[in-house]
């Protein structure tokens, strides 16, 4: 990162950005809140899908080429959740969390049910596709709305938080299998996880409200 600093051409405009200003702007609750809920949003994800193979196995018991399907359709999933998160993004960027992240939240309580048939398991791992890469865009939007004065640095940071939520998602997983519970219970964690996002999006968006009204 030192070595882009003083190494890349400063560019047509010429002007350096205001490193302790935008740092500033990361501090802000409202900023850390947003990066909160994207660490959250990747941490249920990673949660199962860091041990989306052996739960398919166990659960299911899957063959080698039905979990390579699954893999596929979860892909298809994402696809589509990424388009439709943008496009609801555009028209409402907390509307579009709250509705996915309860999607997620719901789809990841009903898995452990779903996946003991092959139908089942492939249209919940559409769904969960969907509704995981469906909060991508408006958590990206939250951030650059809330430290708009430091578009270039928030955008980067977020991505770290997101890369720390699939750490800690794939934690929580191994926690999981490693306290005996079974991988059955590997998705109800991604669910609590889930959960928590939404209940920090919930509690922003009232915050948001008291703050718009106390100023008339």
């Amino acid at each position: 990162m030192l070595g882009l600093w003083f190494s890349l051409p400063k560019g047509s405009a010429g002007a350096r950005p205001d490193v302790k200003r935008e740092l500033s702007v990361l501090v802000r609750p409202q900023v850390l809140t947003a990066l909160l809920t994207t660490v959250l949003g990747a941490g249920a994800m990673f949660t199962l899908y860091t041990y989306i193979s052996p739960v398919l196995q166990h659960i299911t018991e899957a063959t080698p080429l039905f979990v390579t399907v699954m893999l596929v359709l979860i892909g298809v999933g994402f696809s589509i959740g990424n388009y439709l998160g943008g496009k609801f993004a555009d028209r409402s960027e907390s509307a579009t969390l709250k509705g996915f992240l309860l999607l997620l939240v719901a789809i990841m309580l009903l898995i452990p049910f779903l996946v003991r048939s092959d139908i089942g398991a492939a249209i919940g791992m559409v769904i969960w596709g969907a509704a995981t890469f469906a909060v991508v865009p408006p958590l990206q939007m939250r951030v650059m709305r809330v430290a708009s004065e430091a578009p270039g640095l928030s955008s980067s940071v977020n991505i770290g938080a997101f890369n720390l939520g699939n750490a800690l998602g794939a934690a929580a997983g191994g926690a999981v299998v490693s306290a005996g519970l079974g991988y059955s219970f590997v998705p109800l964690m991604g669910a609590i996880i889930a959960g928590l996002a939404l209940l920090l999006v919930l509690f922003t968006h009232r915050q948001a409200e008291k703050v718009a009204y106390a100023n008339g």
